[in-house]
């Protein structure tokens, strides 16, 4: 091929056809420059069929963190609505009877809830050299919404939470007045005292301040929770629509 072009261009020098060579080979030069368009074409078509498929592999992942939120937002928040019901029920009360210490011992005596949304699909993805979901804009742009506002709500109830409980003057003198019971150890106070002592607490503004903080805590907690929860199963129906 490229014989039979220099073939051309020197039958046309020969016969002294300037302007006709000229144009010829700014034909030929057109044709190579459309050449190279056409590769370069086809090699991004090539890497951009390449960053699909790999968003393809990243939203797989993406939904198995999601499925393990949904699970996870369950679990913990069967825990606190529990939790909840009990301080809900101690604040319906300005003072207590013996058979009310199991359940008010539960409204004061409680963990910590701690659960953080797990990021790792998008931390790995925003250190790719890519740091997008080719193809997916829209979707992309609820996932990064999601990992960072939701993340952002999640983890500052998460430290509200635990601050609360590490900080609060009341909760370590709550602590410091009562024993922990073991089997088959006696107990410097009697049963009667220690119920004396709790009931003495919660009928306290103090104590019922501390009950009201908790309740607020985890109303909130819940309706935060409960929202980050529906926007990855929302997500989950998202990705579902890509997926073959």
């Amino acid at each position: 091929m490229i014989s039979f072009f220099r073939h051309i261009r020197q039958k046309l020098l020969s016969q002294n056809r300037v302007t006709r060579y000229l144009i010829y080979a700014l034909g030929e030069i057109l044709l190579v420059v459309i050449g190279i368009l056409i590769a370069l074409q086809v090699n991004n078509w090539n890497e951009d069929r390449k960053a699909k498929i790999q968003s393809l592999s990243y939203l797989e992942e993406f939904k198995k963190d999601l499925v393990n939120d949904t699970i996870n937002f369950n679990r913990i928040l069967d825990l606190i609505e529990t939790q909840f019901q009990y301080e809900s029920w101690a604040l319906t009360y300005l003072s207590y009877q013996p058979q009310h210490m199991d359940s008010l011992q539960r409204a004061f005596f409680s963990p910590y809830f701690n659960q953080p949304i797990s990021d790792r699909t998008y931390q790995k993805l925003q250190s790719s050299d890519n740091p997008n979901l080719v193809g997916f804009p829209a979707l992309f742009e609820m996932i990064t919404f999601y990992y960072t506002e939701g993340k952002f709500l999640v983890d500052m109830f998460n430290e509200s939470e635990k601050s609360f409980f590490v900080n609060n003057k009341f909760h370590e003198n709550l602590s410091n007045q009562f024993e922990i019971t073991l089997p088959d150890f006696p107990m410097m106070a009697t049963e009667a005292e220690q119920m004396e002592t709790l009931y003495s607490m919660a009928e306290s503004i103090e104590g019922r301040n501390f009950i009201m903080e908790k309740y607020l805590r985890r109303k909130s907690m819940i309706n935060v929770f409960n929202d980050v929860k529906k926007k990855a199963k929302l997500l989950i129906i998202e990705i579902d629509k890509y997926q073959p």
